[in-house]
């Protein structure tokens, strides 16, 4: 029975096992060859103040009434008032500071000079600039930011760098290997293009996942009485060699799949909502300062502040002028993750150990709470990562961080040891499924 089992799900088995292997394959590789930026950090801008206009009466005047982040942005010499609308719009508003005169082509054109300054391409000629809304095979979710624009360079290889003008954020770097790549991996692995119909993938990739590990165990259980020689030994030999990894990845997967799953997604980290009409005047500056950042966002109890970036130190003012004395980022940051006063704050500029890669935002603040770490971006006003909210999120974490990209391997092996001990099991998982495969074809002409 076991042994029907095994060969009536070997092609099935056989075929989707080397499809997930070679994709896993190609995991690490998409990380080595990935266009690296010349530059991670945004370029640092120096405000000119003379004559801007406040908010209120020329955001206003076109016709915007609420925003969740509103930014002065110097582009080409000239100040403009970037206004992100309506938290869950990917609509931003673009308005010149000193006339109050919407200007809608100034966005594209920052999101150029950002694009030359990360790729470090001053003079090369750019093939398109072109506003992205939305997710797909060539920007996936991972990459978290909407809107952001794709700046294609017209330069050998297709380089093209996708920036978040709002605040001046490096999104991804691609090329065209790189594009091939990320389709092959993201259509093959986990069935993308079927990402508009979210249960009917569930559906297939588990169903998937069950008829390799149903091949995998009735293969393992024919190991305790299997006999023969040539390519059937080699293959019961590699079996036994591969049945945990394959375990290990499958299981794994098929729990990342469920929990992460968009039927039971969380909202994105959204800042919140205010009134234009908050923002009646600027803030006022000490004659003399340089100030590098000007931007506005509302805390969760509604109360609208400026953020003044002067000499790498944030100050924060209240919109309203009876709002109290100015406070530090930190005292900002507490506000936000609804922590006691006394809460400690500590920097984070890189990703590692609770901030994972996947939270995407830096710098950001983490304030330690009762409930855990909660990780603030003062900048843009929100909550970029919160304690999870139950355990079957720690432990799909631990689980798919440890069994399934094996990080367990990091303080033994490093992270090139470990992608070459993942590319090695993936390599083998794949030899051993196309030697089964080799012996179902011999069956099957035997037969006839």
């Amino acid at each position: 029975m076991v042994r029907l089992l095994h060969r009536r799900l070997a092609w099935i088995g056989g075929l989707v096992a080397i499809a997930w292997a070679m994709t896993g394959f190609l995991h690490p590789v998409l990380g080595w060859t990935a266009p690296r930026p010349a530059v991670q950090t945004p370029p640092v801008q120096t405000l000119d103040l003379e004559g801007v206009v406040a908010p209120a009466p020329a955001l206003s005047a076109a016709g915007v009434t609420n925003a969740a982040l509103v930014r002065l942005v110097m582009v080409d010499g000239a100040p403009f008032w970037f206004a992100d609308l309506r938290p869950g719009e990917t609509a931003r508003m673009v308005i010149d500071a000193r006339t109050g005169v919407p200007a809608p082509g100034i966005e594209a054109r920052h999101a150029e000079v950002l694009a030359r300054h990360f790729a470090g391409l001053p003079d090369a000629p750019v093939e398109s600039v072109e506003l992205v809304q939305r997710f797909d095979l060539f920007y996936p979710t991972i990459n978290r930011f909407l809107p952001v624009w794709e700046v294609r360079f017209d330069v050998p290889g297709g380089l093209a760098v996708f920036v978040e003008p709002g605040l001046d954020r490096l999104a991804m770097v691609t090329d065209d290997r790189r594009r091939v790549l990320l389709a092959v991996f993201q259509s093959v692995h986990t069935l993308s293009f079927l990402g508009s119909a979210e249960t009917l993938r569930l559906i297939v990739l588990t169903l998937l996942v069950g008829t390799v590990l149903a091949t995998a165990i009735a293969g393992a259980l024919m190991l305790l009485r299997g006999k023969g020689r040539g390519l059937g030994a080699l293959h019961r030999i590699a079996g036994a060699l591969v049945l945990v990894p394959i375990i290990m990845f499958s299981l794994s997967g098929l729990l990342h799949l469920w929990v992460t799953t968009t039927l039971r997604a969380e909202p994105a980290p959204r800042a919140a909502s205010f009134a234009i009409a908050a923002l009646p005047a600027l803030p006022l500056v000490e004659a003399g300062l340089t100030v590098n950042e000007l931007t506005a966002t509302a805390a969760p109890d509604g109360q609208v502040a400026w953020r003044l970036l002067i000499q790498e130190t944030g100050h924060w003012f209240a919109a309203n002028p009876a709002g109290g004395a100015p406070v530090d980022d930190a005292a900002r940051a507490r506000a936000l993750a609804d922590a006691l006063p006394e809460a400690t704050v500590t920097p984070v500029t890189r990703f590692g150990g609770d901030y994972g890669f996947t939270a995407r935002r830096l710098p950001v603040l983490r304030v330690e709470t009762a409930d855990g770490p909660v990780f603030v971006d003062v900048r843009e006003g929100l909550v970029a990562l919160a304690p999870r909210p139950g355990p079957i999120d720690r432990i799909e974490a631990w689980v798919f961080d440890t069994l399934h990209k094996w990080e367990f391997a990091d303080p033994l092996v490093g992270r090139v040891g470990r992608d070459a001990a993942t590319m090695a099991a993936t390599f083998a998982i794949t030899m051993t499924a196309l030697a089964g495969l080799m012996l179902a074809f011999r069956r099957r002409r035997r037969r006839r």
